[in-house]
This record gives structure tokens, sequence and C-alpha cells, in this order.
């Protein structure tokens, strides 16, 4: 037993010394793509937001208008967020590490259970509406301000859900353990994101930046 203990404590020093964060942040390149028109207090409070909370460099990109391909009218007018998300992986040049699209149009997914089908009833989910959508992990993510500028907190909640969408970008999934964590589930309702504090728990923490 005493043989194997120096090997079984390696192990468990290497497992704990592990990061989500492979770069110093400050080297690491977000792009924020509008589509649409953005307004320009919005940009910069997304800018800003993800800088303060990350340390990345964020840079803004030209706006465009999003492709006719991702367009779908089922329930509403919208944007598939699933489709954008595979284009922005194409468009992404090699200088961004990540990708973040923020769209004035509304943007929707087909949600889906644990094992892959369509949640029910189907009608409701086919088609359902999202403020955002990212890879996780991956290296790019969209936010939609097109309802959320409806509600009330519009910046609050917008500020959150970037933050959050770039979350997962990165690797961390939907958070259990911290209760005002900012990776926490919104769960169908966004009064939910109220609860929430623009930070990540020390358990987020610890997964993305190590010891």
């Amino acid at each position: 037993m005493k043989v194997f203990l120096p090997l079984v404590l390696a192990i468990t020093l290497f497992s704990c010394q592990q990061k989500l964060l492979k770069k110093d942040p400050k080297d690491v390149v977000v792009g924020i793509q509008p589509y649409g028109k953005i307004p320009q207090n919005i940009l910069d409070t997304v800018q800003s937001t993800l800088h303060d909370m990350y340390g990345f460099k964020i840079v803004v990109l030209p706006a465009k208008e999003l492709p006719k391909s991702a367009f779908i009218n089922i329930k509403s007018p919208r944007y598939r967020a699933d489709s954008i998300l595979d284009m922005q992986e194409r468009w992404k040049p090699d200088s961004l590490d990540y990708l973040m699209g923020l769209s004035e149009y509304d943007i929707s997914m087909t949600d889906r259970d644990e094992n892959g089908n369509i949640k029910k009833p189907e009608y409701k989910y086919k088609d359902w509406g999202v403020f955002g959508l990212g890879s996780c992990p991956g290296e790019t993510c969209v936010v939609s301000i097109f309802r959320l500028r409806k509600k009330k907190n519009y910046i609050d909640r917008l500020r959150k859900i970037v933050v959050h969408e770039l979350g997962h970008n990165l690797g961390l999934d939907h958070c259990d353990v911290g209760p005002k964590c900012v990776m926490r589930d919104a769960n169908e309702n966004i009064k939910n994101i109220d609860k929430e504090e623009l930070a990540l728990c020390e358990n987020c923490n610890k997964l993305l930046y190590g010891n």
C-alpha cells in the first residue's frame, strides 16, 4: 500500500491543479458581433462587463445582418440560435478565441430533454424562444436583446446573460452549488436571473481558474 501512495498523491495533486481556462486571461480575445442595430451604450455595456468579469480583451466587430438561412417563422419571426452558432464557428477569425453574437432580433432553439427528445408539449418547445445560447464548451455564443429590452432590469439582466453564455463557452455548465452564482440555470423563468449575482461562485471560479 505504501508503494502506491506517492503515485496516488501525485494524481490527486495533478487533478486539483486542472482548470478550464488554459491561457492567461489577458491573452484571451473575445469578439462581439452585432447583428442589426445594437445601441452603442449596449455594446459598451457588454464590452466592459465581459472585460471586468473575466479580464479578457473584448473587441467589437462591424455590425452585419443575420443570413436568411437562419430565419424561421413558426410561432413568430425569429432566427435559429443553433444555426447562428454554426455560422459563427465558420466566420470566427483565428485572431479571436471566442465570438459572441449580439442580436437585435428574436432567437430560438429546439429545447430537448436529457435523452435528446423534444420536451413536451412539443408545440411549445420545438421553437423555444431564448435570451441566449452558448456551446459548452465551445468558441461561439449568441445573445438577443429583443425580448430583454421589453423587461424590467434590462441592463442588469443583459450583463448576467452575456457573462453566463460566455461561461458556457469556457466550459462551465449550469451551477447547482452556489445559490446566487451567475451560472445557475434560469429554469425558464427570467425572474430567477434577478436572484443571481454578477459573479461566479467559489466552485465555478476554481473550475475556471484553478487553485
